[in-house]
């Protein structure tokens, strides 16, 4: 198992703790924006890169036959997105910033996903799930000793946890180029696969690369269904913190410990989800958490029990949709195509990430945050059917 994969997955899941977690709640309440539009914004901005880098950085990882130089643009780009926010102090800025960012960092996790499903051609269902738990180990030490850092004082715990994360991803990604071992594949077999001559150059052949991609009909069916089921959780996922905080009157060692119970039972989740998809297959386990998440966010609209909110919150869901989609998106991509094929299934998880928080932002400022439990939920209702019609798709191929 490459150690500096796992941790490059760690620290990627602690840089988004402070910027999809605490971020939010920063330029709410430290930097006063008075706009939730602005707020889910923080999130939306830098998913519009990530749709970018997924696909780009994605396909010219396939037609290079290379990873280890997209994991360092990924891992760069973290560090830049970090650093600039503690140094800036106003939202637009910062919104620029991590945009910006996100159009090099937002390779990072179909590029680890890619290297460690190549590494493990018969367990890729397995891979996955040890890079997502890396990412959610990540998120519970964001969310533990980052909670800590903002209780301090939400302003300088957000610029010294923003520093110490940002110094430690810089410095991960020396340690990534002296030593870690390059997964190559060979360049002709991607370009065949792509249909591209090698003599028409790289660009070319990213271009190519992707539409061979996106007319797999089995990856696009997939991708509808997470652009659905992704859109319901960030619409609610954007504003979390601010609708314990707001909406429900959290304090912060309330909003600190209900993101750690996440983490927790997230990881715990992680050890038996990978037998779980092998067992009853991607499309079933991928179908009833889809149907579970469209329980949640019911719970979620009919409470306001910060403490019911929080267990419903924390509820092991996001490892069941997402290592059996991310194992489907290796199914359905060929070796030589394996970053462009999980880049695209990224690339969509981006784009439904901008219009849920956007959407979230223009509810919740016409109808307050208590409307926005409820948009999620209808989100995962128009997920639900196209989830089992995957199984059912199935079963008629078996038959």
């Amino acid at each position: 198992m490459p150690i500096l994969i796992l941790l490059s997955a760690f620290l990627e899941g602690l840089a988004l703790t402070l910027i999809q977690g605490f971020l939010p709640l920063y330029i709410r309440r430290s930097l006063g924006e008075p706009q939730f539009v602005t707020v889910g914004l923080v999130v939306a901005v830098p998913a519009l890169g990530t749709v970018i880098a997924s696909n780009f950085w994605g396909g010219l990882s396939d037609v290079s036959g290379r990873l280890k130089p997209m994991i360092l643009v990924g891992l760069a780009g973290y560090a830049t997105a970090l650093v600039g926010v503690a140094l800036l102090g106003h939202g637009v800025a910062i919104l620029a910033c991590v945009g910006f960012a996100s159009l090099f960092y937002g390779t990072l996790a179909p590029s680890l996903k890619a290297y460690m499903t190549l590494s493990r051609p018969k367990r890729p269902e397995n891979a996955i799930a040890f890079i997502l738990m890396s990412q959610s180990v990540g998120w519970l030490v964001g969310a533990y000793v980052g909670g800590g850092f903002l209780e301090g004082g939400l302003q300088s715990g957000m610029r010294a946890a923003l520093w110490l994360s940002g110094g430690l991803l810089a410095a991960h990604a020396v340690v990534v180029a002296i030593a870690l071992r390059d997964f190559r594949r060979d360049p002709s077999a991607a370009a065949a696969a792509s249909h591209a001559p090698r003599a028409r150059g790289w660009l070319e052949g990213v271009l190519a690369d992707l539409i061979a991609i996106y007319e797999n009909p089995r990856l696009l069916r997939l991708c509808a269904l997470a652009f659905f089921f992704v859109a319901g959780n960030y619409l609610m996922w954007g504003f979390f913190t601010v609708y314990l905080v707001e909406h429900l009157g959290a304090s912060m060692r309330a909003v600190r410990f209900a993101l750690v119970a996440s983490s927790v039972l997230g990881i715990a989740s992680f050890l038996w989800v990978g037998p779980l998809v092998r067992r009853f297959g991607g499309r079933t386990v991928l179908a009833t958490g889809v149907t579970l998440y469209a329980v949640m966010y019911f719970g979620f609209a009919t409470t306001r029990d910060v403490v019911l909110v929080s267990l419903f919150y924390a509820l092991p869901l996001y490892s069941l949709v997402n290592v059996s989609a991310n194992a489907l998106a290796a199914d359905y991509s060929s070796a030589a195509q394996r970053g462009g094929g999980l880049g695209v299934l990224n690339g969509t998880y981006a784009m439904a990430s901008i219009v849920g928080p956007v959407t979230g932002g223009l509810l919740a400022d016409h109808a307050g945050l208590g409307a926005t439990p409820w948009a999620s939920f209808g989100f995962l209702l128009l997920a639900i059917p196209l989830g089992w019609a995957l199984v059912s798709h199935r079963r008629r191929n078996a038959g």
